[in-house]
């Protein structure tokens, strides 16, 4: 007993990517023209009981279609099939159009597909689509109608025997099954022929011959209808062309659907389908969409907010870290990294690469301070300039690189300070006393706007300043430095205020004699940081990776480093729900080799201890007048001078780093 075979209709689920793309298509290539564009979509099985899937159109919907794209498709269970689409000027022309010659002309061109063995080939042509919408781009609203097109005539009537869920439990199904599983995860096309005992699967073109040499071959293609009782909207054009081109009265079916990722039994339907002749002369076109309302006409879509760039930008910046959250880091607190401010001391290498990780993490206030220029030898090794910022004497590194932020992410919040650091050794004539300390008076406000600090300079003496204010004001402060081979990342420990036994050391923690001019009597590649070029972007992720787990520690900036006598990776040693947040981070590419290290603060220290931010505060300026003409003013002033007296100076041999090269750490 036979009835009437019903289809499922198709659906469209264009994203907001889409909506972008055809807006920019239409404000930069179609402009008034009204000509179909061509577009490609991505169908697959239904996943879900209950759930049908959508024809699916992405910002890629008007890119070529090329190997990697289709092996993509692939990768992912899906199928790429063609469709035009026609952006029309006005919305009155949505209620003009001729939809009738649009789906005559969808008609022939699939009829041809058919005729010509064109779709046996390539059965996604049996899945076209067409489109007509209006974008009114001052308000990102969308009005759009979808057809699926589907040859039919008033005799051709196909129907079918009782539908019936298949089941592991029949052995011939279970076979059907693991074939077709096999057919999509090799990449075949989304219809397809299985033998009569199911354990191999064919190509549409193989069917002619086959049952020629007297074999049974059942039809089976990737439904996207989830139903237990009827087909999809792709079966009723294979019906068509099982008429037309194989001369099919009577064949077997299955309609297969997935679950968690593969072909599933109880997902899968078969029935035997009646086809009668079909009569091409008659032929008439369906497949127009219905609305939300469930009647036939236009869908619209008004993605306002959601649709202007900067915000989509912001949407599409915001997408793996609200991934991560569902799942791998749920405790992310995407609203604490949005809201912290972030000052990079250094325009340079390590500068432009902590601010493009940093922006990965959702930093959107980010500040440079840099006094130089862009010059040729910077654009290959510094990603945030370009060979046109070296023009006419070269850009200002900080302007510059808080502009190609904005370029990269209009959704942040930066700024370039031009300002030159005032360095241990590098004295400051009267002249020009005024203007330098205007400078620390500026710097000391930048850090105060800010909630991180990093210092990313060139040299040794240049980080002093930065470090002396950070352990005045207790802010957290990360240092990343590069030798030619080896690379050091630390954050400093709390500020004076917070001195105690457990408060970790700075960068000059470990030295016993003060920053001095380390450019005074040194040829161009020891005035120059040399380094190997993968060096930057370790210590720049490494930089990032820290502050954004210090955030996360319950402690914050008094964070603890991991035990070094313990297991690390044990889950009590880890206060931050990204891991561990160790003091210093020490690594060489000659041997591949990272080692964690902690230290506690020098009381000694020529930057963070108590007595130098004491004096610094006394009296600042003039005590950093003193500390400008003659460095040995810290070592006086903390007690190296009398330590180094007592120590005798045969054994004192390796405290000179006099011949050293690039930064020293």
């Amino acid at each position: 007993m036979t009835t009437p075979l019903l289809f499922e209709a198709p659906a469209s689920a264009p994203d907001a990517g889409f909506w972008a793309a055809l807006a920019r298509v239409k404000l930069n290539d179609d402009k008034l023209s009204q000509n179909a564009m061509e577009t490609t979509a991505r169908i697959s099985t239904a996943m879900r009981a209950g759930t049908s899937r959508a024809v699916s159109l992405d910002a890629f919907a008007f890119d070529d279609v090329d190997e990697e794209t289709r092996a993509s498709a692939s990768a992912a269970r899906e199928w790429v099939t063609r469709g035009r689409v026609r952006c029309l000027n006005t919305r009155e022309a949505m209620t003009t159009f001729d939809r009738d010659a649009m789906t005559r002309e969808m008609g022939a061109s699939l009829l041809e597909d058919i005729v010509s063995g064109a779709a046996e080939r390539e059965p996604e042509r049996l899945r076209t689509f067409g489109a007509i919408a209006y974008a009114c781009l001052k308000s990102w609203s969308f009005t759009y109608w979808f057809c699926f097109p589907a040859a039919t005539s008033e005799t051709f009537k196909v129907e079918s025997s009782p539908v019936v869920v298949m089941s592991n439990d029949d052995a011939n199904d279970a076979a059907v099954v693991e074939t077709c599983e096999r057919w999509i995860a090799n990449g075949g096309a989304c219809a397809w022929l299985v033998s009569e005992d199911g354990r191999e699967a064919r190509a549409l073109t193989e069917y002619v011959a086959g049952t020629r040499g007297g074999e049974k071959m059942r039809l089976a293609f990737a439904d996207s209808c989830c139903a237990a009782t009827h087909p999809g909207w792709a079966l009723r054009n294979l019906a068509v062309l099982a008429s037309l081109r194989w001369n099919a009265r009577e064949l077997d079916v299955v309609c297969v659907r997935s679950r968690k990722g593969r072909v599933a039994a109880e997902a899968c339907v078969k029935f035997t389908m009646s086809i009668p002749e079909f009569d091409a002369e008659k032929m008439k076109v369906v497949g127009w969409e219905r609305n939300a309302r469930g009647k036939t006409g236009p869908r619209r879509v008004d993605l306002g907010v959601s649709m202007d760039p900067t915000q989509l930008a912001t949407q599409a910046v915001d997408l793996n870290l609200k991934l991560m959250r569902w799942r791998l880091l749920p405790e992310l607190n995407q609203e604490k990294l949005a809201a912290t401010k972030c000052l990079l001391i250094g325009a340079g290498t390590l500068g432009c690469a902590v601010a493009r990780t940093i922006m990965g993490w959702g930093i959107k206030h980010i500040t440079f301070v840099d006094s130089g220029r862009v010059s040729y030898s910077n654009p290959v090794r510094q990603s945030l300039f370009e060979f046109k910022d070296c023009f006419e004497g070269g850009a200002h590194k900080a302007e510059a690189a808080a502009k190609k932020l904005v370029d990269i992410f209009p959704g942040v919040t930066s700024k370039g300070v031009m300002m030159s650091i005032p360095m241990p050794g590098h004295s400051v004539g009267e002249e020009s006393k005024s203007s330098v300390f205007r400078d620390i008076d500026d710097l000391e406000a930048l850090i105060d706007e800010h909630d991180v600090v990093y210092v990313l300079t060139d040299t040794r003496e240049s980080r002093w300043l930065p470090t002396v204010i950070c352990a005045d004001k207790n802010k957290v402060c990360i240092n990343a430095a590069l030798g030619f081979n080896t690379y050091v990342v630390m954050r400093h420990g709390c500020g004076v205020d917070a001195a105690s036994d457990s408060r970790l050391g700075c960068y000059f923690c470990n030295d016993v004699m003060a920053p001095a001019n380390s450019t005074r009597d040194r040829t161009l590649d020891q005035q120059c940081t040399v380094t190997r070029p993968g060096l930057a972007p370790i210590a720049s992720a490494l930089a990032a990776e820290l502050m954004v787990a210090l955030l996360h520690s319950n402690d914050g900036h008094a964070t603890a480093p991991p035990d070094r006598d313990g297991d690390s990776n044990a889950p009590e040693s880890e206060p931050s729900p990204l891991g561990v947040v160790p003091h210093q981070i020490r690594g060489s590419v000659a041997g591949f080799t990272q080692t964690l290290f902690d230290a506690p603060s020098f009381p000694r220290c020529t930057a963070c201890s108590e007595k130098i931010v004491k004096m610094y505060r006394d009296d600042r300026d003039a005590f950093l007048s003193r500390v400008f003409d003659d460095p040995k003013t810290l070592e006086d002033a903390t007690g190296l001078t009398e330590l180094l007296g007592a120590v005798d100076a045969d054994d004192a041999e390796w405290l000179d780093d006099g011949d050293s090269e690039g930064d020293d750490f």
